[in-house]
């Protein structure tokens, strides 16, 4: 849950500060009295209470405000002056106890809501916290403390509704309203209420555009909700306000490559390197499309130079380590994949791929399995980590289990020709001839350029 300026029950100023305000309530209420003999008793044993408090002797102040209850058990502001000790002696459950037995003798004390907020808030018990606040918010509308507060309750319970109508009443009690305005954008942007995030940032970016760092936060979330030709232009409007920013070339160079225009990304990357200095996630970008270019050689020192920049780099070690595969240096090829596993907490796409590469040469099959069966837990549903399984199973000669996990890799993805030419096999291996040559006939519809399929059609 996030935090909007409140302090933790256990911050002593804070609580020396509701005990300077207990006292002087107290002091008023007793003064407004008739100064009955018990009462005057009472405010003197809160009174050597307190003074205990500031000099931080908190079972002294127990026992001088549990007295004082002896004599005045009727006053709300002991039991909260009480329940504060109680809680700086770490016993939160006789201060809730006290705050309860406070608001009992009256309802609306802002004191005991106040603590008795804080507690809950503390204790996880967000609900609670947030009626308590509300109450607070009903007796002191205009308090924007008591706002903000309820405002990251209810962000907090994904309350939106309710947060966006708070957030627009603090904005009219606050002219400078901008580190809060930040922060309830954070919260919508990390839930995925990318839509509430729009309206917010484009209501920030009319009274400043000039904020480039908005400006690109607000064209990812446009990506984010499929508006993705507003979106890029406003990424580009973010990379022209500020050209030495390199994550804006970095989300340029990445919106080229998952349109698969590889010359594009080069191009993006190699201008970034002229305005920011080198960062590894550029050169993996322009490593990555080398390679997918078909220019793999080329795509080695490249990619290398990330890694050079970010040893942690998994996304270049894994995109070298398939450069390797396709070269046929298998050792590096593991070496990479192998650091790439660590680095990224077991990956299932680096798990899948070191098994296929194995796979696909009859290689270490066993921990081949191992692998892509840890990547198919972790994606159940993922065609490609299904069809590596059917295939390690058919390297081992388990053809009925082999088909078994193509026909699943098939079901998620009925449109591979890499899984069907694979089913194919495994029924010519069982003898089923007239069925392979059904799958590669419908693998070479989908990929009609493939010759090895063209050869097992003996086209």
């Amino acid at each position: 849950m996030m935090c909007f300026g409140y302090s933790p029950i256990n911050n002593l100023r804070t609580l020396l500060l509701l005990t300077a305000l207990v006292l002087v309530h107290a002091a008023n209420c007793l003064a407004a009295g008739s100064g009955p003999d018990a009462k005057t008793r009472a405010l003197d044993l809160f009174i050597r209470g307190s003074v205990a408090d500031v000099s931080e002797d908190y079972y002294r102040a127990v026992f001088h405000y549990q007295e004082a209850l002896r004599y005045d058990s009727a006053s709300a502001f002991i039991y909260v002056a009480l329940a504060q000790d109680y809680l700086l002696l770490g016993n939160p459950t006789q201060a809730e106890t006290l705050l309860d037995r406070a608001l009992r003798k009256e309802s609306n004390y802002v004191p005991a809501l106040e603590l008795k907020s804080l507690l809950e808030r503390s204790a996880g018990k967000i609900p609670a916290a947030r009626e308590t606040l509300k109450k607070l918010v009903q007796i002191a509308p205009d308090r924007v403390d008591y706002l903000r507060q309820l405002l990251a309750l209810e962000l907090a319970l994904e309350n939106f509704d309710e947060a966006e109508k708070l957030y627009q009443r603090i904005s009219t009690q606050n002219e400078d309203a901008t580190l809060l305005s930040r922060q309830v954008l954070a919260v919508y942007l990390t839930s995925g209420e990318f839509s509430r995030a729009i309206r917010l940032m484009n209501s920030l970016l009319a009274a400043d555009s000039s904020d480039d760092g908005l400006v690109f936060a607000l064209g990812n979330a446009y990506i984010q909700i499929g508006d993705t030709i507003r979106g890029e232009e406003l990424i580009l409007r973010a990379n022209r306000m500020n050209m030495e920013e390199t994550r804006y070339w970095i989300a340029r160079a990445a919106i080229e490559l998952d349109r698969q225009n590889y010359t594009q990304v080069i191009r993006v990357v190699d201008s970034a390197l002229v305005y920011t200095r080198p960062h590894a996630s550029l050169f993996s970008l322009k490593g990555l499309s080398l390679y997918r270019a078909g220019l793999k050689v080329e795509s080695v020192p490249v990619l290398w130079q990330a890694i050079d920049l970010d040893s942690t780099m998994f996304a270049a070690m894994g995109s070298l380590a398939m450069v390797y595969d396709e070269l046929d240096s298998v050792d590096r090829a593991v070496e990479l994949y192998e650091r790439a596993i660590v680095l990224s907490d077991s990956a299932p796409v680096y798990l899948n791929n070191m098994a296929y590469m194995w796979a696909v040469r009859g290689m270490e099959l066993e921990r081949a399995r191992n692998l892509a069966a840890i990547a198919v837990k972790k994606e159940p549903d993922n065609g490609a980590y299904l069809d590596t399984m059917g295939w390690i199973e058919f390297g081992l000669g388990n053809w009925d289990e082999s088909l078994h996990w193509l026909k699943k890799a098939k079901d998620a993805d009925p449109s591979n020709a890499a899984t069907l030419e694979h089913m194919g096999d495994v029924h010519w291996r069982k003898g089923s001839q007239k069925t392979a040559m059904k799958y590669y006939r419908r693998a070479l519809e989908l990929d009609p350029s493939n010759e090895t399929l063209r050869k097992k059609l003996s086209l």
